[in-house]
């Protein structure tokens, strides 16, 4: 089995620059992810190797069928059909292990997102493709629709590639991650490293602090040989104007004598070598700093620290309803500078619960300590924030477009005049609009959906590492991400129509 990308270029019509250029990459059995920040092309590329994209140059070789499961899951087709209900011993295991009945598949319309997720893969893998390639196969999945997705993706054996940033289901699948990012060029490169994505994403780091050091002491040291060129070239001068006999008396016969001893000695010539030496050595390291890529210096992360009080916070005894669903929540107090995850199955009530509290908090007057950001915002809300940014003065949006900037965000993106922000942009616009209000209260549902991996990690540092003087609460299925944020678990526990609230 094979997959051989030979130098691939891509360049989108309504783009200046090429997207990939003479990109090369091979795959062989087994699973590799391909992760990066949000716009660097890893959609693309899965098209282009899937052969639902030709690109403009290079050629794309497969030793078989080749599916892509996109991220929105369109339905069964006629074929899918026909091999889930084929009989094959394989398809009904794969079946019993993605939990999926017949009768389930009979109404895919009404399925859950995490239903409708395991079906499509049901279907690819009823195919028995050699090439499987998924596209972020695990937004806004569970841990239990998560966990049999890897049981099911565990049993094939063709070449598999996983465009996603979530670094559990990653590391559970895959020992290789492919990093793409773009260049100072324009275009994108790859960066192969054969570990699991997230050491991939340390090892990526380290990669680029060296060449950062690197780069900076060969610089270091140019420098420090013009220098020392400058230095022997006035000693070399002095030396030079020293050994002149202008101006001497035509019958000094002595001071003459002791310039001519002096030139014989050949002082001022050693001044002249050492100097042709320097300048060489300073020419072999020009020569080395230009075969060496510029290493990007971007700057990441904001501040947290409100400088706000921050408030105790309650929330009363109370029993939420959403239908024919109850959640009981009992009487809660959260200390100031607390850092709460908020962990449950789909559908058991989380979101419920946090905009229950933000609501109750917003009553309690306590409007100007909340930085509250929603798992999606209405159309409504995107509004209000657009048009808040777009009230500011010059100065002022462009201290919050830095601050996206130090979010992951690209400039070119940015500063256009037809800013349009994509749900993932928009969690980061509201950031940072509510940063410069100082909140010191945080509330997040699901924060890094829509996020790419770059900006995940940004998120979670600031948290982690500034965020310490902020009460946070967190609703999120990404366990790497609570794991590193928060350090109290609230579980959200469901049994039929009715639920509960446990602190443990």
């Amino acid at each position: 089995m094979f997959l051989q990308l030979d130098g691939i270029s891509f360049s989108y019509p309504e783009s200046g620059c090429a997207l990939f250029s003479g990109l090369s990459l091979s795959f062989s059995s087994g699973w590799t992810v391909i992760a990066g920040p949000n716009g660097v092309g890893k959609s693309t590329l899965v098209s282009i190797a899937s052969g639902l994209i030709e690109p403009d140059a290079g050629t794309v070789r497969r030793s078989g069928e080749a599916i892509l499961c996109p991220q929105v899951f369109g339905g069964l087709s006629p074929d899918d059909w026909a091999d889930i209900f084929s009989g094959d011993n394989h398809v009904g295991m794969l079946k019993s292990t993605l939990s999926i009945s017949d009768e389930m598949i009979g109404r895919e319309d009404t399925l859950s997102g995490g239903e409708r997720k395991r079906l499509q893969l049901l279907a690819a893998l009823s195919h028995s493709p050699e090439i499987l390639i998924l596209d972020e196969p695990t937004n806004h999945l569970d841990s239990y629709s998560r966990n049999l997705i890897v049981n099911a993706l565990r049993t094939f054996d063709g070449i598999g590639i996983i465009v996603s940033h979530d670094r559990a289901f990653s590391s559970a699948l895959s020992s290789r991650t492919i990093i793409l990012e773009r260049s100072r060029g324009g275009s994108v490169s790859a960066e192969d490293i054969p570990l699991p994505l997230p050491q991939a994403l340390d090892e990526s780091d380290r990669r680029k602090k060296s060449g950062r050091e690197s780069y900076e002491s060969i610089l270091s040291a140019i420098s420090a040989e013009r220098m020392i060129v400058r230095n022997l070239g006035e000693k070399s001068s002095a030396k030079k104007k020293s050994l002149t006999k202008r101006g001497l008396d035509s019958k000094d016969h002595d001071a003459k004598a002791a310039i001519d001893g002096a030139r014989l000695t050949g002082k001022d010539a050693s001044l002249d070598g050492a100097i042709r030496n320097h300048l060489t050595h300073a020419r072999q390291l020009e020569d080395k700093l230009a075969g060496c890529s510029k290493p990007l210096m971007r700057k990441e992360g904001l501040s947290l620290e409100s400088g706000m009080h921050v408030p105790d916070l309650s929330f009363p005894e109370t029993r939420l309803s959403a239908g024919e669903y109850s959640l009981m929540v009992p009487s809660l107090s959260v200390k100031a500078g607390s850092h709460i995850a908020i962990m449950g199955r789909n559908g058991s009530g989380k979101t419920l619960f946090l905009r229950a509290f933000h609501d109750y908090l917003l009553k309690q007057g306590k409007e100007r300590f909340i930085l509250y950001i929603p798992q999606e915002f209405s159309e409504e809300e995107k509004t209000s924030i657009l048009a808040s940014f777009m009230s500011l003065a010059d100065d002022e949006r462009g201290l919050i477009l830095s601050d996206l900037y130090r979010l992951g965000s690209e400039p070119s993106s940015l500063f256009s005049d037809a800013f349009c922000p994509s749900p993932g942009e928009m969690k980061k616009l509201a950031i940072a609009m509510a940063r410069r209000d100082g909140r010191s209260v945080l509330l997040m549902d699901e924060p890094t959906n829509h996020l790419d991996i770059v900006s995940m990690r940004i998120l979670e540092r600031m948290i982690r590492e500034d965020g310490r003087d902020m009460t946070v609460l967190l609703v999120s299925h990404d366990e790497a991400f609570l794991s590193a944020c928060t350090d109290t678990v609230w579980r959200v526990e469901r049994n039929g129509r009715s639920g509960r609230l446990v602190r443990t």
